[in-house]
């Protein structure tokens, strides 16, 4: 090939020479070498991970895993407890927007004082209506505080949101640091910070829907980091086949001397 051919052609063509599809190919080789480092650093990140397993339908005592006026622990979010106390009768109320099942409706929330002097919040059940919702809180109210044993999952309380209907009782989240200025409570009571969802709801109410926590692995980083880093090196490979055909074909566009003039490969 002449070199004014050479320099004619454009930069496509450039790129589809046989010199050039040959560099591809080899740089195609090595990507695909980084890939698979990539791909190995990844199966070790998992390898190595640590996953988390909990006995969490195992029902343990409350204060085994929690304890009152303390942040919740990751130990104790969504495991089964038990606990022994009475329920406050007067203080249960009713949450409206909750979702069971994926079906919205309303919570009956409660307080249960516990044989220990700690106070902790209770998901009673769920109505579909919010009728049947406050008939069941009334029926609760209008129970015995007996001594009994709560069983249920304890899990994440709410934040607490004021609500927008003027009402200070009305609630629009189980928040346990909303639920304490309603309650009747001692002196410097402690109060646990999550809420308990009883597996049996008292009648005319359905159990809520607490399903079992998800196992959760922890990735090793540094092997994360290697495969980003083999991922980069698999890109700027084929970005150098890229530079290379390119600065090629930008030499050969600028004019030279007749002496200077190199044969020039197909």
């Amino acid at each position: 090939m002449t070199d004014d051919v050479a320099a004619d052609r454009t930069l496509a063509r450039e790129y589809l020479t046989p010199r050039s599809l040959g560099l591809l190919v080899v740089f195609l080789l090595l990507a695909g070498v980084f890939a698979g480092l990539m791909q190995w650093q990844l199966s070790r990140a998992v390898d190595r991970g640590v996953v988390e397993r909990r006995a969490t339908e195992q029902v343990v005592s409350l204060s085994s895993v929690a304890r009152p006026d303390a942040q919740q622990t990751d130990a104790s979010v969504g495991q089964s407890v038990s606990a022994e106390g009475r329920l406050v009768p007067q203080d249960t109320f009713v949450v409206g927007d909750r979702l069971n099942r994926g079906q919205r409706g309303w919570w009956v929330v409660g307080h249960a004082a516990l044989d220990d002097g700690s106070q902790l919040a209770l998901g009673l059940g769920w109505a579909p209506t919010e009728e049947a919702a406050r008939r069941a809180a009334d029926e609760v109210r209008a129970a015995p505080a007996e001594p009994r044993d709560f069983v249920g999952r304890y899990v994440d309380s709410d934040g607490a949101e004021p609500t927008a209907s003027g009402d200070p009782r009305a609630l629009v989240g189980v928040s346990t640091a909303r639920l304490v200025n309603l309650w009747t409570l001692p002196a410097d009571a402690p109060v646990y910070e999550g809420v308990m969802t009883l597996r049996q709801a008292p009648a005319g109410l359905t159990a809520i829907w607490s399903p079992k926590p998800g196992e959760q692995v922890e990735l090793n980083l540094l092997n994360v980091l290697y495969a980003v880093e083999w991922a980069l090196f698999a890109v700027f490979a084929l970005y150098i086949w890229y530079r290379l055909v390119r600065d090629r074909w930008e030499a050969r566009q600028q004019p030279v001397d007749e002496d200077e003039r190199v044969p020039v490969d197909a």
